[in-house]
Formats: C-alpha cells, sequence, structure tokens
C-alpha cells in the first residue's frame, strides 16, 4: 500500500483508478483496469471538451474541436500523400509548437510511430538518428530541417504547410494494440549512438492514469488544507522540450486527456518571459521546475517582488531540488505550499516512477519519495542480489506496465538493460530508509547541466578521435545555476589550443555537451588495474587508492 492516505482512497473507492492484475507481454502487472486502450481514445474522447482551450502558443489558442479537426487533416495527409500506415515512422525534428503535437497525435492514431528528434542536436546527430530509424517522413520546423546537410527522407516543413487550409479529413482511428510501439524518445547512449526508447501505448497511458491519480491526491489533501482550485480554470506551463518525456508525455498528453489548457512555450528558456506568462495567462501548474530553471524564476520573481499566486502545483525531476529552492517556492508562489513536488524517473521507466510531495517532502527534502501505485522499484547488489536492508546503496531496478518496449533496433543495449521478465535496470544507484529512496548517483559519471544529460564518453570519443589529444576525460562539476557544468581534461601531443577543440566539437555536437572548462594535464590520466579511468580522483586527487605498479 501506498502511504499517501488520499491515493489509497482514490484506488478504493474510484472505479476509474481501480488496479487488477492483468498479463502485459507474458508478465502479470498491477495495471488500471478501466483505462483506455490506445492513445486513439485520448483523440476520440477529447471531443468532450469541444470548445475548451487546449493549446495556448504565442498569441493563438486552439480548441480542443479546432485540434481534433487539424489532427483529422493531418490524418489524411499521412495517409493519402505519404502512405504512412501502422509501424511506419514519422521524425519530427522541432522546437515546441502546435504542429509538433499535432503531427504526434495524427501519428500515434493511425497506429504509426513518432520519433521525437531531439530538438538541440545538430545536423551530423541528427542524421543519426535519421538512419536509424528510417522514416517514411521528416516533419520540422526550417530552423532545425536546414541544419541536416542532406537526406533521402520525404519531408514537411511545418512553415510551408497550411494545415488549416486543408480540405479533407480523416478521423478513421487504428485500434492499435497497447503494447504497440506508438514513439520513439532518444537519449544519447555512452556510445555516443543516439537510441530510440521504444514507448507502447500502454506506457503513455499509464503515465497519463498516475499523473491523474497523483494530481487527484495533492487536489483532495490542500482542499483540506485551505487550497481555493475555483479560483482559476486549470491551466498548465509546458516549458520541457516536446521531444523529452515531461514535456509529451507528463504534458501535452495527460492535458488532453484530462481536457486541461496547456500554454506551449516556445524559444530559449528566458526566466523574465515565464514569470510574465504565469501572471498575465494565470497559470496554475508547472511540471518542468527543474533545479535550473526554478532557481532563475524564484530570482526574477524575488527582485520583482512578485508573488505569483495563481499557480497552485509546482513540480519537477530529472535532478535532486535544493531544499532552500523548496523553501523560497512556498514564499514566492504562496498557494503552492502544500502541493511541492518532485521525483525520479527516466524515458526507459516511462516518466514518472518515484513521487515525493506534501508532508513527506517537508520532512524528507532531499528524497524523491516512494515509488507510485502500479510501479515496482527495489535496489540490486552488484551480483543483482535484492537488497532489503535500509541504507545499503544498489541499482534502481524497476517493473511496471510503464517500462519502456526496448532499444529501437538495437537488441544488444536492450538485453542490458531489461531482464528476462522486463525488469528494467536503470544504471543509477540509490539506497532506501523507511520506505523512502535517496538517489546517490546517476549512472555514475552522467552529467546533469541543466534540463539535459550529457554523457562523457560521447565527448572523449571526439577528442581522443583528434590527431592532437593523446587521451581525454571529462567530469561535471558543482555549478550553482545549471546544476553541472561540463569539464574536460586533456593530454596532449602538441601545441593546440581550447578554442580549437571547441570548435571541434561544436562541428560533432550539440553545444550544450561542449565543455566550458577545459584542463590540459602533462602526466596520464590515473586509471585503475583494468585500465578504467578513475574519475572521482581527478575531482579529489587524495580519493585515489589505487597502488600503480611499475611495469
Amino acid at each position: 500500500m501506498h502511504t499517501d492516505q488520499e491515493i489509497n482512497n482514490l484506488i478504493t473507492e474510484n472505479d476509474f483508478f481501480k488496479i487488477g492484475n492483468e498479463d502485459v507481454l507474458g508478465e502479470s502487472l498491477p495495471v488500471f483496469i478501466n483505462r483506455p486502450r490506445n492513445l486513439a481514445a485520448f483523440i476520440s474522447q477529447s471531443q468532450h471538451h469541444a470548445e475548451s482551450v487546449y493549446l495556448e502558443y504565442q498569441s493563438k489558442k486552439i480548441s480542443f474541436a479546432e485540434h481534433y479537426d487539424l489532427v483529422g487533416k493531418t490524418i489524411h495527409l499521412l495517409r493519402s500523400k505519404y502512405n504512412v500506415g501502422p509501424g511506419d515512422r514519422v521524425a519530427i525534428y522541432a522546437a515546441n509548437s502546435p504542429e509538433w503535437i499535432i503531427f504526434f497525435w495524427a501519428t500515434v492514431s493511425i497506429g504509426a510511430i513518432a520519433c521525437g528528434l531531439n530538438g538541440w542536436w545538430n545536423g551530423k546527430e541528427a542524421i543519426k538518428a535519421l538512419d536509424a530509424a528510417s522514416p517514411k517522413l521528416l516533419v520540422g520546423d526550417e530552423k532545425r530541417i536546414s541544419r541536416l546537410s542532406s537526406h533521402d527522407h520525404p519531408q514537411i516543413i511545418f512553415e510551408e504547410l497550411a494545415l488549416s487550409d486543408y480540405s479533407n479529413i480523416d478521423h478513421n482511428f487504428h485500434d492499435a494494440n497497447e503494447d504497440d510501439c506508438a514513439c520513439l524518445l532518444y537519449t544519447s547512449g555512452t556510445t555516443g549512438t543516439p537510441k530510440g526508447v521504444m514507448t507502447s501505448h500502454r506506457s503513455m497511458i499509464s503515465n497519463t492514469m498516475l499523473q491523474l491519480l497523483q494530481g487527484a491526491s495533492v487536489a483532495a489533501r490542500s482542499s483540506k488544507l485551505g487550497t481555493d482550485w475555483s479560483a482559476n480554470k486549470p491551466k498548465s506551463l509546458i516549458t520541457s522540450p516536446l521531444f523529452h518525456v515531461s514535456g509529451l508525455s507528463a504534458g501535452a498528453v495527460t492535458a488532453l486527456f484530462a481536457g486541461t489548457s496547456s500554454y506551449l512555450y516556445d524559444g530559449k528558456f528566458d526566466a523574465d518571459r515565464i514569470v510574465e506568462i504565469i501572471k498575465n495567462s494565470k497559470i496554475t501548474s508547472w511540471g518542468g521546475a527543474v533545479p535550473t530553471a526554478l532557481r532563475r524564476v524564484l530570482n526574477v520573481a524575488e527582485k520583482e517582488k512578485s508573488k505569483l499566486e495563481s499557480l497552485l502545483v509546482v513540480g519537477g525531476g530529472g535532478a535532486p531540488i535544493p531544499e532552500e529552492l523548496i523553501n523560497k517556492s512556498k514564499i514566492v508562489f504562496p498557494n503552492v505550499k502544500h502541493n511541492f513536488g518532485y521525483g525520479y524517473g527516466l524515458t526507459e521507466s516511462g516518466a514518472i516512477t518515484i513521487i515525493n510531495w506534501g508532508d513527506t517532502l517537508d520532512s524528507n527534502p532531499t528524497s524523491p519519495g516512494q515509488p507510485m501505485p502500479t510501479i515496482h522499484v527495489e535496489l540490486r547488489d552488484d551480483n543483482g542480489e535484492l537488497i532489503l536492508d535500509d541504507n545499503v546503496e544498489g541499482e534502481i531496478y524497476v517493473k511496471s506496465p510503464s517500462v519502456m518496449l526496448g532499444y529501437y533496433e538495437n537488441p544488444t543495449a536492450t538485453a542490458e538493460s531489461l531482464t528476462e521478465d522486463r525488469t528494467l535496470k536503470t544504471g543509477d544507484f540509490a539506497y532506501r530508509n523507511k520506505g523512502l529512496f535517496f538517489i546517490s548517483s546517476r549512472r555514475t559519471d552522467l552529467i546533469l547541466r541543466g534540463a539535459e544529460n550529457v554523457y562523457p564518453q560521447e565527448i572523449e570519443l571526439l577528442l581522443d578521435a583528434h590527431p592532437k589529444v593523446i587521451e581525454s576525460a571529462v567530469i561535471g562539476i558543482p555549478d550553482e545555476d545549471l546544476g553541472q557544468q561540463v569539464k574536460a581534461f586533456i593530454r596532449i601531443n602538441a601545441d593546440i589550443d581550447t578554442p580549437e577543440l571547441e570548435k571541434y566539437l561544436e562541428d560533432n555536437l550539440a553545444k550544450f555537451k561542449v565543455p566550458s572548462i577545459w584542463e590540459i594535464i602533462d602526466v596520464p590520466l590515473p586509471r585503475n588495474a583494468s585500465g578504467k579511468v578513475m574519475k572521482h580522483v581527478l575531482i579529489d586527487k587524495n580519493a585515489n587508492n589505487m597502488i600503480i605498479e611499475n611495469d
């Protein structure tokens, strides 16, 4: 049982949240019994909200009815002109926009697979993902499509498409199996090759049900404590990119099913603009409050001496939120004091996994919380043995209906991450104390820069390939604003300056991955007996407990 009584009450008393066991890809797992069975059902049910606003974007407002028609126009276009059908891939390479969302819904509603390419990738990285996915069609905005030097895929550029003027509409949805793949969301693995996480209809539906369950629990609890939920209509602010599971699944997908409005933020993150949007559009919830973004917004609001009273819910994930930010949030967002939360999850686990809010967060602000219903989380040691004792670190294993199907066309990586009984080995480490989890490290040396993950090996492979570099190591170092900055240690064999290396990396990587701090060393990198660089020694030379044997 979950320790939150409101959640237990909802599961017990509300048929919509009733849970029972069913077969999921050969495993008996707890599921929401009265869930929709595919994402096309979300589009069908969205007609119930008709004239309510689904999306606000810049100066535009799109109602649920208008969105339903635009999806129908897009479906006809996909089928009639590009022959897109079940199982085909449609790649989306764009910044946040209504077209991104419309093409996503049209794609999944006909049984095709939406491939959300990272809009921060440069052309070379996007081409790698396109080559892996072999899409039937590429759609995107002009800025990103222009980054591609060449490709062999039919394409649609959003700025050149007058979708509202398109006359044909097709609302003949495909009845997809809920364990069919709905979308690929990409993660640049430590090999440097983008991997498409195969996310099923079931996974996105499960995530939506969990979002709604948590939201209902928070509302029930805070209403008793005096929160007025009737002051403003529910309206969420989506600042996370749609190619991230938080922006897409937790944001746009959940909002469509819930019948609530979303303000879709576009462009570079600008805290001044965010504060204005929250005030002028009366935003009631913001789920993209990663530490960097939250700190910047709080600083602007404090400087203006603003109290953002429309906000009722603020939450985030991707990195622990410092206690001082949580406390400051409850002052700047006075109506959030009972409704602040953050959690742990990853694309492979289907987003929402472990969540902390309310009294539990107040007493344990450094913990992302406990698993949500239908999610089983356990810790295992290096031998794969179950850890039952408190305060013993182990790798996080997750088993649930939300877990990914695997990595697209990558059986080796899939086998490394999924056990035979479809349990996800996250590669993240934590310990447990009295039912709460505490993250101790994430993917060993993963760098969390703002809202983006940076994998050092991807950078190191490029640096080591440079003719003037003997060896390299990349680590994250603490940064008050971004959480971490990227630092590179390099040993060179000829004169070369760091701007030259930065330019070299920028030609092959997204800019946020390029190190901002460099250290040139003249001695070999510290390595262990198996030849692996000991990165903790680069951070603290006194941490070297290895004996260096002389040949």
